[in-house]
């Protein structure tokens, strides 16, 4: 981990115990698009506020836990800030014109943890339908909790893969925030159900909803979920993706992802611990 890095952890998780006590981040720098407030801590968490443009959302940050970690980067940080990026006008014409043509833009949230990204999006692109995956138990209880009430949010309990089938969790006792699945066999953990991006695409095509983005923050899964049956990547706009060769040394995790959009009409944008993979020619199906 380099000294960056090093940097926004430890402030990370500095702010997170002073925000769950007095509502105070360490560093007095504001959140850009988002609103945080401290509504009430005590006990196994708080709950907190975040809102932008009007619109809000309460959630829960359990303390003592990686969540504060995880919030910090959403809503402090906000890593899906695309107002960074040269073609945000660009993608906002995308979102409109699908909302415009009647159809509902689908945002494809991969290991959506307990929920803050997905939030994040819905307060950002409030038309939108989101479809939040995630496979361990815990904190897929944590993420129906916070998105309870908000009818775009869907919560799917299942890892992603270029398969369907069965995946593990491959280490129980691991952080919430690092919950890997691998193939039967090869973890120590439950069983999961292993979803395919287009079978999300197609179920939520049924109720007229179009592509727009796919967020994958999957803990190294990526290597399986880019290794094949990889042509949905033509009808997303946008890929938000955490490569994690940073995480498995050695493993080239990122190798599959890497292969699967260099041959792609794709402009490839790197920005903190993400990829931003933008489409350069709009696909028609």
């Amino acid at each position: 981990m380099d000294l960056r890095a090093a940097r926004r952890k430890t402030a990370a998780i500095l702010n997170g115990a002073l925000i769950s006590i007095v509502g105070a981040k360490l560093v007095p720098a504001k959140p850009k698009t988002v609103t945080v407030k401290r509504l009430r801590s005590g006990g196994a968490a708080a709950v907190m506020e975040v809102s932008k443009g009007g619109r809000k959302a309460e959630l829960r940050v359990r303390n003592g836990s990686p969540d504060w970690m995880t919030f910090d980067q959403i809503f402090i940080e906000e890593d899906y800030d695309l107002r960074r990026l040269a073609r945000f006008d660009e993608l906002c014409r995308r979102y409109e014109a699908i909302c415009s043509r009647g159809e509902t833009p689908l945002i494809i949230d991969l290991g959506a943890n307990v929920g803050f990204s997905a939030i994040y999006f819905h307060l950002t692109w409030p038309a939108a339908k989101i479809v939040a995956v995630e496979p361990d138990r815990s904190n897929l209880d944590q993420l129906r909790c916070n998105v309870a009430g908000i009818d775009e949010i869907v919560a799917v309990e299942a890892g992603i893969s270029s398969h369907s089938g069965e995946l593990q969790i491959k280490d129980p006792s691991a952080q919430a925030n690092a919950v890997r699945v691998v193939e039967m066999g090869e973890g120590q953990g439950a069983s999961v159900a292993a979803l395919t991006v287009p079978q999300i695409i197609d179920r939520f095509a049924a109720e007229g909803c179009r592509p727009f983005i796919v967020k994958a923050d999957i803990e190294g899964a990526e290597a399986d979920l880019f290794s094949a049956n990889v042509d949905w990547i033509d009808a997303i706009p946008l890929m938000i993706v955490e490569l994690h060769d940073w995480l498995y040394p050695r493993e080239r995790t990122s190798r599959a992802f890497l292969a699967a959009i260099a041959n792609r009409d794709r402009d490839f944008v790197y920005l903190d611990e993400n990829v931003f993979s933008i489409q350069n020619s709009e696909h028609r199906s």
